[in-house]
């Protein structure tokens, strides 16, 4: 593998242009592609085999009118009743049934429905039901909507759109957070390298990777559903690898040049070894994402699938795209004053008599940057903590330990439109149909009946024993009148609880509906709706959350064993990965579900944690702490196979790390929070865990476990058994490429 990246980078280096070209006209073709036969992003929660499913699938077969998609027009009248402006509402809803994807809208007023009438008239939830998922719809369909109910509001009527139909025309804008993430970025990288070149870089191949993999996902979203939020995910995580990948690069690179490589030696060295490093790296985060397929839940799995394109992507960039700016920029990635000192060593080295005394030269330099390694203030911690392992490690481990506490009670559940901006339609029509009919009417639970093997007879004393039966369970505000298919095969009874959908009664209410109520009945019935289908949801991917756990963690451990050819590495890095990722989700418990700092990112309520935010945390978090236990142990490996001391090489790799991860970091962490502006509190969530995963991983597991743990270990970290060292590969990420041979001796700025 060396070898063939080795060649990668020294070509792209040679042939810049044309590979940069290359990258511009795959990436805008990817674009007019998309264009052209790019799909549209729409969230499916539907479980598979589960019972909402399958009553979902026996209403869209044999009762159309009460199946598709529901949402709702909600009517108010600030002053009189609704019903004073019943011609306009009927003409409304009249226009409202004609518009396409419509499968039924129906006016309350005109018909003798009073359970969509509020007892003071003053609001009217008129329902809704559209053939394909609402969210789907762009805004173009909602100027259409607006103006099919404009005769209610010419009337001085408050019209809102609640359900689904308040998700249409919500497509996510990330211009915005990715502009304040690129600029928080540009910034950090530029007091790290002291160069605009050297920081913009990894910026241009982050562009163009994120934005490559964006479009292809948007051509994959016209053959295979993917969740509105998969773009902002992705591009969530794909700008923070891109930045980080480019700026290891870069970082190598530059100190390679400082050594006498020349140019395109230097960027063919760089894509071997921190190359490699990165194909591992990245490699684990999409062997990461993918294993969210485990959920047995294709919203979750679509999930990962998106973000893994674009993190493969933006792998394909870092190893050559990188190396192709960095042959175009030259020596102009080392800042004015890299470049005099450079100027001085070759003209030194001009004046040598032989290339062996160039070598001897350039390995005595080498020597020199390896004690300065070892003498900065990094290293210098690192041997703090080494001189003292086990209380640095009690202490750091306590502190994860206690950020974990929030954990033990995490609620999940479901979101609702109940956490929706104040100024959106769906909160606003949330807000008046809590207001008029009770928090419980924004989740209306649907049971579906089968009546196949009933008489014409008995049908009816059937649906209303059943009925009243629901109307008498604890936690049911209301059931309104059973409705039979015209074949009188099925019928559903629609059962409002008295409780908001996100609420842990409500889940409750439909556990108990299921597993107390309907068994009971002789015919085959089934519980559906939105909210009954997220109960579904939620219980399925809780039920597999510890096989994705495994997963992962097993996978991680092949690749860690494989990679530095020890069994100890792998088995450290899984239980410290761990503790942060338990540490992060205690945050995400308390900022979210306790409201501590809530409204810093925008949340006033306290509100459930979505079943698959924590899956999908894990997945994405230990697959990015990867990245820099890869990183670091890669540099101290190296220092071990060179000097065979475990306590130096420990030394040698955090001082020669430390603060390129640490600029890495802090570049994820001001990405990442960008996006807590995002409306979706979702998207909020998943953006302060990651933060505050990555803030941890790089300070307290990096900078005191790693260095006390490796310290105990001592040489003993190395360790494999013979068995299992003849047949697992050796590739050696950072050591297993043989120096480079002096370059020719050119001038400073000369082309490569």
């Amino acid at each position: 593998m060396h070898a063939f990246l080795h060649r990668l980078g020294r070509g792209a280096a040679h042939f810049h242009w044309l590979v940069i070209g290359g990258w511009l006209v795959a990436v805008v073709a990817l674009f007019v592609l998309k264009g052209a036969f790019g799909g549209t992003y729409s969230n499916n929660y539907t479980v598979p085999g589960s019972e909402s499913s399958a009553g979902l699938n026996i209403l869209n077969k044999d009762f159309s009118t009460a199946g598709g998609y529901s949402g709702s027009i909600v009517f108010h009248a600030k002053t009189g009743t609704v019903a004073e402006h019943s011609a306009q509402v009927k003409s409304s809803m009249d226009a409202v049934a004609k518009l396409p994807d419509v499968v039924s809208a129906v006016d309350p007023l005109a018909t003798s429905q009073t359970a969509y009438i509020s007892k003071d008239g003053g609001i009217v939830n008129a329902p809704v039901s559209f053939s394909v998922v609402p969210a789907s719809l762009d805004s173009s369909y909602l100027d259409k909507l607006d103006a099919a109910v404009e005769p209610a509001r010419a009337a001085g009527l408050q019209v809102e759109y609640g359900g689904g139909a308040g998700q249409i025309g919500k497509q996510a804008d990330d211009l915005p957070s990715e502009a304040i993430g690129l600029l928080l970025a540009l910034v950090l990288l530029f007091l790290m390298f002291r160069s605009v070149v050297a920081a913009g870089l990894p910026l241009l191949s982050a562009v163009f990777s994120v934005g490559g993999g964006l479009a292809i996902l948007g051509l994959l979203a016209a053959v295979k559903t993917f969740p509105v939020s998969a773009p902002t995910v992705a591009t969530l995580l794909g700008l923070g690898v891109a930045i980080d990948y480019g700026l290891f690069l870069v970082s190598r690179h530059r100190e390679q040049l400082e050594d006498g490589m020349s140019v395109r030696e230097s960027a063919g060295r760089a894509a071997s070894t921190s190359g490699a490093a990165i194909v591992v790296a990245g490699g684990t985060v999409v062997i990461a994402i993918l294993g969210l397929y485990v959920s047995g839940v294709p919203f979750v799995g679509a999930l990962g699938l998106s973000s893994a394109i674009v993190v493969a992507v933006t792998v394909l960039a870092a190893l050559t795209l990188i190396p192709a700016l960095l042959g175009l920029a030259n020596l102009k990635v080392l800042n004015r004053k890299d470049r005099h000192h450079l100027t001085e060593e070759r003209e030194l080295e001009a004046a040598l008599p032989d290339d062996s005394a160039v070598a001897a030269h350039r390995a005595e330099e080498h020597e020199l940057r390896d004690a300065a390694h070892e003498r900065s203030a990094f290293a210098r911690w690192g041997r703090k903590v080494s001189a003292r392992p086990w209380p640095f490690g009690i202490a750091a481990t306590l502190v994860l330990l206690i950020l974990s506490i929030p954990l033990l009670s995490m609620n999940l559940g479901q979101l609702d439109a109940g956490t929706d901006p104040a100024q959106d339609s769906s909160r606003k029509a949330y807000d008046l149909i809590a207001q008029g009919f009770g928090p419980g009417a924004n989740g209306p639970l649907t049971v579906v009946v089968q009546l196949e093997s009933v008489s014409a007879a008995d049908k009816q004393s059937v649906l209303s024993g059943l009925a009243s039966t629901l109307q008498k369970t604890p936690g049911v505000a209301a059931v309104q009148q059973p409705s039979t298919n015209s074949a009188g095969t099925t019928a559903i009874i629609n059962v409002v609880p008295t409780t908001s959908p996100s609420s842990a009664d409500t889940e409750d209410l439909v556990n108990w509906i299921r597993d107390d109520v309907l068994p009971g009945q002789k015919e085959p019935t089934y519980v559906v709706g939105t909210t009954a289908g997220y109960v579904d949801f939620t219980e399925k991917v809780g039920s597999r959350m510890p096989w994705l756990i495994g997963a992962v963690v097993l996978l991680a451990f092949v690749l860690l064993t494989v990679a530095f050819r020890s069994l100890l590495i792998g088995v450290k890095a899984a239980i410290l990965n761990l503790l942060s990722v338990g540490a992060a989700y205690g945050v995400i418990v308390a900022v979210f579900q306790w409201g501590w700092g809530s409204s810093l990112v925008g949340i006033d309520e306290l509100v459930p944690i979505p079943s698959f935010v924590p899956m999908l945390m894990f997945a994405i978090v230990f697959g990015l702490s990867m990245d820099y236990e890869v990183f670091l142990l890669s540099r101290v490996h190296e220092a071990w196979i060179a000097t065979g001391d475990s306590h130096r090489a420990v030394a040698i790799g955090i001082g020669a790390t430390a603060r390129v991860i640490t600029t890495a970091a802090a570049i994820m962490i001001v990405v990442f929070l960008s996006f807590v502006q995002d409306d979706d509190p979702t998207v909020k969530m998943l953006a302060v865990g990651m933060a505050v995963a990555v803030l941890i991983d790089a300070s307290i597991v990096r900078m005191i476990l790693v260095p006390s743990v490796m310290t105990l270990l001592g040489p003993r970290a190395w360790w494999l058994p013979r068995w299992l060292d003849r047949i697992v590969p050796d590739i050696q990420l950072e050591g297993g490429s043989p120096p480079a041979p002096p370059a020719p001796r050119e001038k400073v700025g000369s082309a490569p």
